[in-house]
């Protein structure tokens, strides 16, 4: 095998921790919680559902990219809880140095610099494509956690008014997004998802 192709065997192998990478969110009803890899799968079928409702048009492959690339580098990092203000404080640094080991080091030149690209390009929010893949991880982890009857959110002190700086990076992207969310709020509200009473039974 050359080596640029052991690269890319080594690199795949590596890629499957992402696997093993739980998220606070859980699946459906229950007590397993969401892995990294099911949160990227979710956020894809996001876009390629969506991608045609808004108002601009994005390059779909160019978009689908940044989804597959956007938490790779949890691999190193790990998961940041949305809502750990301690460890969100400390998430930029933590990611930039999981992204030069694991795109510098692990692939090839070429490969690696695409992918810092891809990454860089996500976090940046500023190209369509960019703002579109981040509406879709915003609304995935929201109806994630609302599939999960609001279990995430009472466990960790979340309130609506916690939630509205995250989710309206998505309902801001294109009125499909405000919509979806929106309904999202009006149904955790009417089952109330947010009442913790329902923990203690």
């Amino acid at each position: 095998m050359t080596e640029r192709n052991q690269q890319f065997f080594d690199f795949l192998v590596l890629a499957d921790r992402m696997k093993q990478i739980e998220r606070r969110n859980y699946v459906g009803m229950t007590d397993r919680h969401e892995n990294d890899a099911e949160h990227s799968y979710h956020m894809a079928l996001c876009l390629l559902l969506l991608h045609r409702e808004t108002d601009t048009p994005v390059d779909l492959g160019r978009a689908l990219s940044l989804v597959l690339v956007h938490d790779l580098v949890e691999i190193y990092a790990g998961d940041t809880f949305a809502y750990d203000a301690a460890a969100v404080a400390g998430q930029a640094e933590r990611e930039e140095v999981a992204a030069k080991r694991l795109f510098d080091d692990e692939l090839p030149a070429d490969t690696g610099a695409h992918f810092m690209e891809l990454w860089r390009e996500f976090e940046a929010k500023e190209t369509p494509e960019s703002r579109l893949a981040n509406a879709c991880d915003r609304l995935q982890a929201f109806l994630q956690n609302y599939i999960a009857a609001g279990r995430p959110w009472r466990e960790n002190g979340v309130t609506p008014e916690t939630t509205r700086p995250r989710t309206n990076v998505a309902r801001e992207t294109a009125p499909v997004f405000e919509e979806l969310i929106d309904e999202i709020y009006a149904r955790a509200d009417a089952e109330k998802l947010w009442d913790d009473r329902r923990l203690r039974g």
